[in-house]
């Protein structure tokens, strides 16, 4: 059985696989330091973070951070295009993830642009707090 972490990481970079909006768009399983622009656009989703609190003897109240980082190049309405890629982003995320058992909120979105030689690239990165209850692991 596959890790809670990598379910939530694999239906989110699915969802954005199977949305029109990001044909062309490849969705990275690692997001590298350093993305060539000839590379762009790219997408990736991560989970850096974890804190947990112990909710009873038996299970543990996760808030994992999920991040979806967003790179592409443009002309100067860059931050518009990524504007319209954040709405659909936040879509596909609560709609693959969101459930009776999973709560997912849009914590903070963030845009940064420069100019890279002739084009402008921008950088979006959309983080989620998914809330779940999980059981404490145990030794078999």
């Amino acid at each position: 059985m596959a890790h809670y972490r990598s379910t939530f990481r694999a239906a989110v970079r699915g969802a954005l696989s199977a949305d029109p909006h990001f044909l062309g768009v490849d969705v990275l399983k690692i997001w590298p330091g350093s993305i060539d622009d000839t590379a762009l656009p790219v997408i990736g989703v991560l989970t850096p973070q974890e804190p947990s609190q112990r909710d009873s003897q038996t299970s543990v109240t996760r808030l994992t951070l999920l991040q979806v980082a967003l790179r592409r190049k443009g002309g100067e309405g860059i931050e518009d295009q990524l504007d319209e890629d954040s709405h659909r982003i936040e879509a596909q995320v609560l709609t693959a993830l969101r459930s009776p058992e999973v709560a997912v909120t849009l914590e903070d979105t963030s845009i940064v642009s420069h100019s890279q030689s002739r084009a402008y690239v921008g950088t979006l990165v959309m983080s989620f707090r998914v809330q779940t209850w999980q059981p404490e692991p145990t030794l078999s």
